[in-house]
């Protein structure tokens, strides 16, 4: 036997369900890093912005622990990344130096870092093929020995 339901029942689930539909919201953009290690790290980022290089930081995440460092859309093709290993040692680096500092720094400009009173670091370029939003994944198999021998500073200021 078939049962009909009211046209108010009917009406009444389409409404919820439309109310369910507003309610959720669409993806957030942004750039993500993720500690993929067992080890504790220390993130900084480099970027250009109203012509000019601006580094900053310092994000930290739990191994396992995955965090945005940019929370919308990416407005640029290119971003660059350096991370400190706390409980190994070593971190991710690369050939694009930026200025870094203990504790938490925003730090305009790329060059003169010493005289200014910062540090230099070598940051990895992060190409995100002009996504809104990119994951940069950071693991052991990644992991340079030593980004520079002289960041132990750095590591202090930067837990």
């Amino acid at each position: 036997m078939l049962t009909r339901f009211p046209a108010t029942f009917l009406f009444a689930a389409l409404a919820g369900f439309a109310g369910l539909t507003a309610l959720a919201s669409p993806a957030s953009a942004s750039l993500d890093v993720c500690n993929e290690s067992a080890s504790r790290v220390g993130v900084a980022l480099g970027y250009y912005k109203a012509d000019t290089w601006v580094s900053e930081g310092w994000w930290h995440l739990e191994g396992g622990q995955c965090a945005p460092v940019i929370e919308s859309d990416l407005n640029a093709r290119f971003y660059y990344l350096f991370a400190i290993d706390f409980d190994a040692g070593g971190g991710w680096s690369g050939y694009s130096t930026l200025c870094v500092a203990p504790g938490e720094f925003t730090i305009p400009g790329r060059t003169d870092c010493e005289a200014r009173g910062h540090h230099t670091a070598g940051f990895m370029e992060v190409d995100t093929h002009n996504s809104p939003n990119w994951i940069v994944r950071l693991d052991e198999a990644t992991r340079k020995r030593d980004p520079r021998p002289n960041l132990s500073s750095l590591i202090e200021g930067a837990r």
